[in-house]
């Protein structure tokens, strides 16, 4: 089932207001210890990463370790996002920028199957999508995270409402779904919705420059004509050329959405 969480990871790196911190102690560890039997409890670990080497370190970690992680892994973050929506803040003032956190991502998402699953706790995460790159596999199952500025009660209120739902119902999707109807600033993207985003500047690119329209439409003529079907008017041609990246289209899409 898609959304399925066995192991939760909080990554926190705050100065003040320790949001995250809280949120493991008060909800994630308290309602596991209490809440799920002793022989089925959902895993936890808490990182609280103060410089951007440190955080790289935590994700090299659960990447190491992922082959004994299996089941969906859920990371969230508490940090900053840039106001220049390049990527996250670390607590030293530190960025990773969103293709630098995406590549680690996918290390650890292509271990698990595509089963890996962010929340993001930070002002302008929806922009995430940017590190995705459509002509590699996806870095993640799905993430939720805010378009905009998010303040402190946003944070405390919806995150403590998706995981208390998270360790009844032990799936983040389903989580997110009762908090959508709670009302919520936050929002879900899976891998798929990445890859769209992703694509189209691909596509964008592929339309655009001549020498790339040529090549793809060479060997989209070269096939027709192998096929016994003749080219007989430039109308033919485009028709290649769109048919070429419908295909390109698929590919790609079946490559980076996959499975195991």
């Amino acid at each position: 089932m898609i959304g399925k969480i066995k192991h939760i990871i909080v990554i926190e790196s705050l100065n003040t207001l320790k949001t995250g911190e809280a949120l493991y102690n008060d909800v994630i560890e308290r309602r596991i210890k209490y809440y799920q039997p002793d022989n089925d409890k959902m895993t936890h670990r808490f990182f609280n990463p103060k410089t951007k080497n440190d955080f790289i370190e935590v994700l090299n970690y659960i990447i190491f370790n992922s082959n004994n992680m299996q089941g969906g892994l859920l990371i969230h973050l508490e940090m900053h996002g840039s106001n220049d929506l390049d990527g996250l803040i670390l607590a030293d003032d530190s960025l990773i920028g969103w293709t630098e956190l995406t590549d680690l991502f996918r290390q650890i998402n292509i271990k698990m199957c595509n089963k890996l699953f962010i929340t993001m706790a930070t002002c302008f995460g929806r922009h995430l999508y940017k590190g995705g790159n459509a002509e590699l596999k996806s870095a993640y199952s799905g993430y939720i995270s805010a378009s905009n500025q998010i303040d402190v009660e946003d944070v405390r209120r919806d995150f403590t409402i998706l995981f208390e739902a998270l360790i009844e119902s032990r799936n983040i999707v389903e989580s997110y779904l009762n908090l959508e109807k709670k009302g919520t600033i936050f929002f879900y993207k899976d891998s798929l919705g990445v890859f769209e985003d992703s694509f189209k500047s691909t596509l964008a690119k592929m339309k655009a420059d001549p020498k790339i329209k040529q090549d793809i439409l060479k060997i989209a003529v070269e096939e027709s004509i192998k096929a016994g079907e003749p080219i007989a008017d430039e109308k033919m041609k485009d028709f290649l050329f769109e048919l070429a990246l419908k295909n390109t289209y698929k590919q790609h899409k079946d490559a980076y959405v996959f499975d195991c």
